[in-house]
Order: structure tokens, then sequence, then C-alpha cells
């Protein structure tokens, strides 16, 4: 059967939990995938267990490298693609797919047929796989967005994602809830290494830049929540937050509209740690506000900094 989505799974020391990520995918009532993992140079006996599933199912592809990182991994699956598929999914090897994730997000992009991507919901989980989340409470059901007029809104939770709402802050999880159209995703720079680890926000951007991203409001996948993830480290997020206004501003045919809306929402997301700290004091977090009010002004700081010099930055060309 050829292939209709292409699956990369860039993999790491990751045996238990990337075999799990491979049974959800093989478990799905759609069948018309191929699943390229990667395995960046483990030590452990990832790539044993993973040619041991390959050797029964012929969607899988094993492919085996010296470490790089995650992105090299990405472009390393990328070209062993099928040439006949029409979609991506770039999956993290410790999530997995919740049961018809692939039905729901192929049917969102037959019915969306020129979005670039169309978005499910991830589950934050436990290892597990509990979680008391909702689809009303997950990350991303409440958004803020730049208006028409250049102040802050609130939009739908159907509303679909654009450069309005991922200017202010990016409310996707992780690459693993993105079903990706193929030529879309050839119009853009990929994963650029000097953004991660938020790499995965500047490619919605120039995808949202080519046209709007539908989001299906459904669960279609599982993401583990581990205590040292680096979206807990706050430095490194803040200077991957900086990388990728100040590429998604070098990018060539960026609109004058674009720049203004980015701006605008580098500013705006000021206000969501304003609200994250104003939710600590009402729930009697004292400290908690108090880091919240800080990292703040530090924000309001470096975006009025980065405003002030960023009609000096000139679009230009960066190879991914």
């Amino acid at each position: 059967m050829t292939p209709l989505i292409s699956i990369i799974i860039p993999t790491y020391n990751r045996a238990k939990y990337v075999t799990r990520a491979i049974e959800a995918i093989q478990g799905q009532a759609f069948t018309a995938w191929e699943l390229i993992v990667v395995d960046d140079g483990s030590s452990d006996e990832t790539s044993s267990v993973v040619h041991a599933i390959s050797e029964l199912d012929a969607r899988v592809i094993l492919i085996v490298q010296k470490n790089a990182g995650v992105s090299q991994a990405r472009r390393t699956g990328m070209a062993a693609m099928n040439a006949s598929s029409k979609y991506l999914l770039f999956h993290d090897d410790d999530d997995w797919l919740v049961e018809n994730a692939l039905t729901i997000l192929t049917d969102g992009a037959l019915s969306h047929p020129t979005a670039p991507a169309v978005i499910g919901f991830a589950r934050h989980c436990d290892a597990d796989g509990m979680s008391d989340e909702t689809i009303k409470s997950c990350f991303g059901s409440k958004r803020m967005s730049v208006s028409k007029a250049g102040l802050v809104s609130f939009p739908k939770m159907e509303t679909p994602e654009s450069v309005a709402t991922l200017s202010v802050w990016c409310s996707i999880a992780t690459p693993g809830q993105v079903l990706i159209r193929r030529s879309a995703f050839e119009q853009t720079r990929g994963f650029l290494t000097e953004c991660q680890p938020s790499d995965d926000w500047l490619l919605w951007m120039e995808l949202a830049s080519i046209g709007d991203l539908p989001r299906l409001c459904a669960f279609t996948l599982n993401k583990l929540e581990h205590a040292g993830a680096v979206n807990k480290n706050s430095s490194m997020m803040a200077g991957a937050e900086e990388a990728v206004r100040f590429h998604w501003l070098r990018k060539q045919g960026i609109s004058s509209q674009e720049r203004l809306i980015s701006l605008q929402g580098f500013l705006l997301s000021i206000l969501a740690n304003a609200s994250w700290a104003l939710n600590d004091f009402r729930n009697r977090k004292v400290v908690s506000g108090l880091k919240q009010l800080y990292r703040m002004l530090k924000r309001f700081v470096r975006a009025a900094t980065f405003c002030v010099n960023a009609y000096r930055i000139r679009p230009v060309v960066i190879e991914g």
C-alpha cells in the first residue's frame, strides 16, 4: 500500500517509550502510513527493539545514525520518505497517539484541502497514561490573539491558528499533534537548529503565513509529562523564544502586516505572564506569583528592546 502519511520519530535511548509509540501507531484503524524511526546514536537497546518490530511490519523503517540531534534526525527521516506520501507527522519518541488519531487528522486534512496543516489536541499524561485534562482545560484551549485593531482578543477554541494567534504565544504543545501537508512543509525552512527547543513554533509560524491552520478540537495525542522537561527551564525557553521571533522576522517574503502583527504579539504575550501571576496570587501561591511578575518585567524589557531593533532586521534566506 502506498502511504498517505509519513510519520517520523527521532529517538535516543528510549527503548521503552518508543515501543509504546510504535504500538499505538500500529493499532490505528487508519493504515496508509509509513513510520520512519531514526535512532540518533542510542547506547541502549533502542535500535534492536525497533529492528525487531520492523522485521514483522514492513511499514516500520529503522535508520541508525551517529548522534547529531533531533533536527538532523528529522531531516534524515525525511530523506527516506516515500515519494508518494502527501502528509507528514513529526512524532516524539515518548508520546503516543490516541485511538483513531490518524483517522481524525486525515479526515480533518481532507475537509480542509488547502490548509497547510491541521491540528489535534495533546493530552498531558503521566507515565501510566493518566490525565485529568479535558478539551476545555488542556494546553492551548485558551489563547490570546492580536485583533484587527492591534489589541488583544480571545479567540474561540475552534478558531484556526494564524500569524495573529501564534505571534502572541505558541499554543501547540508538540509536533505530534499536527498533520502537515507535505507540499506546504516544502515551502518552509523546516526545523531550524538555532531555535531549539522551540523550532517547531517557528515552523507553525511559517505554515500559518501560507494559510490558517484549522484546529480539530479533539485529542489525538498523549504527551508524556516529564519533571525535567526542557520547557521547565525558563532561561532556555526565553532564549528559544527570542530566537524564534528573530528568525521569523528574517524570513524571506515576510509582509509588513505580518511584521507588525508579530511585534504586537510579542508585547501582548506579556499579558500572559500577568494573568498567570494573578492566578497564582488568587490561589495564594505568593512565591510563584512573584516569580511570574519578575518574568513579566524581564519579558517587558526584552520585548521593548526587541521591537526597537526589529525594523533593522533585514529578511534573508536561511538554509534549514
